[in-house]
């Protein structure tokens, strides 16, 4: 027994989207032409490449990749070297090789282990960034439970879970927007 049109189109996307397969295993899993496949995921402005998108780059990959950026700033500024005006001066020395003048006795700090406002700004960006994704929810999240979601209607009652992801993609492609 064949697939319906609809049940196709929706198990391709699965696949394109879920699977790491390429295009003609898909049509061929599915039945179709890859011209037919191609065809739908150009469809709705490329929605199923910008969701395949989404799932590949998942919020906690995103999470870790700011606290590495994070802790690579912060190590570099603890173990930067403090520098003092007077040593960025050049120091005349007399013939014994003792300094012709003395260092001042107020020697302010050019560079230290402090962040500066530049890297101040950027490590609060990046907490900002941290906390914004720690509290929302993806689009590859939501994606997920929608799918698992609708597999699970769809034990119980066929029709109604091809309507709940026709809703659900419905949704969906209202958030990629």
């Amino acid at each position: 027994m064949g697939l319906k049109k609809t049940e196709q189109k929706e198990y391709a996307k699965f696949l394109y989207t879920e699977k790491n397969i390429t295009q003609k295993e898909i049509a061929e899993k599915v039945g179709v032409t890859e011209k037919t496949l191609k065809t739908w995921i150009d469809a709705n402005d490329g929605e199923w490449k910008k969701l395949k998108k989404s799932l590949m780059t998942t919020k906690a990959q995103q999470i870790t990749k700011l606290y590495d950026q994070l802790a690579r700033l912060n190590e570099e500024i603890e173990n930067r070297p403090i520098v003092r005006k007077s040593m960025l001066s050049p120091i005349k020395l007399d013939k014994e090789g003792k300094p012709l003048f003395k260092a001042p006795e107020y020697d302010p700090i050019v560079l230290s282990n402090y962040a500066n406002s530049k890297e101040t700004d950027s490590i609060t960006k990046i907490t900002n960034a941290i906390h914004k994704l720690e509290g929302e929810v993806s689009i590859g999240e939501t994606v997920q439970i929608g799918m698992a979601f609708c597999e699970y209607v769809r034990d119980i009652d066929f029709e109604k879970s091809q309507m709940i992801s026709e809703f659900f993609d419905m949704f969906i492609r209202q958030q990629l927007k």
